[in-house]
């Protein structure tokens, strides 16, 4: 393995330990339909249930038995609204081009809407990678992943970590606070992903 590969892993796999799912699910009801996905800086994103349920982790937060009624607020600590804006964008487009594989027209649309996907300036490819690992969107970030992965093919180390804007050292920091946590038998929640359930009121 390239010095270079050897690095982006050493990244991934630090921030990757960060990620534990939440052992505490949210139950929807046949009524619930959608979700309200809010991010670090406050932004709030209304979204159909189908489109937020691509999240693996989404999916393991949410549980089918009609146990909760009334809106359903999940926050995002680590997911910035521009970033979360991407992430809705990909969600709301794949929703409907998933659905439609024996569609060559619409197969088509969907290789065009990839392309152009990641047609962005590279620290913002890098914050979606990083939300998509969070949520555990496999196909947003393999997409996004091989984006990144061209990228850095005949940069260095120090070159790639000045690319995305990477600081190693946070990582050691956020690995220690999470281990504090745990000693200290604080909740074991999913690190980027805080859950709140806002009760409709008459």
């Amino acid at each position: 393995m390239s010095p270079n590969l050897q690095f982006f892993l050493f990244i991934f796999i630090s921030i990757s330990a960060l990620t534990t799912v939440s052992s505490r699910p949210i139950a929807t009801t046949p009524l619930t339909k959608r979700l309200v996905l809010k991010s670090s800086d406050g932004e709030k994103f209304d979204v159909e249930l189908q489109v937020a349920m691509q999240s693996e982790t989404i999916r393991r937060m949410i549980v089918d038995d009609g146990g909760v009624s009334g809106e359903i607020v999940l926050s995002f600590r680590n997911i910035t609204g521009e970033t979360m804006a991407k992430v809705v964008e990909y969600c709301k487009k794949h929703v409907y081009y998933d659905g439609a594989t024996n569609n060559v027209t619409a197969m088509d649309e969907m290789k065009a809407f990839d392309k152009e996907f990641v047609n962005v300036h590279y620290e913002i490819l890098f914050r979606v990678f990083l939300a998509a690992n969070d949520l555990k969107l496999k196909n947003l970030h393999d997409l996004v992943g091989g984006t990144i992965g061209n990228m850095m093919l005949g940069k260095g180390p120090e070159e790639i970590r000045k690319m995305f804007n990477i600081n190693q050292d946070s990582c050691v920091d956020h690995l220690a606070k999470e281990e504090h946590l745990r000693e200290n038998n604080w909740p074991k929640f999913h690190d980027t992903t805080s859950l709140t359930q806002d009760k409709m009121t008459a």
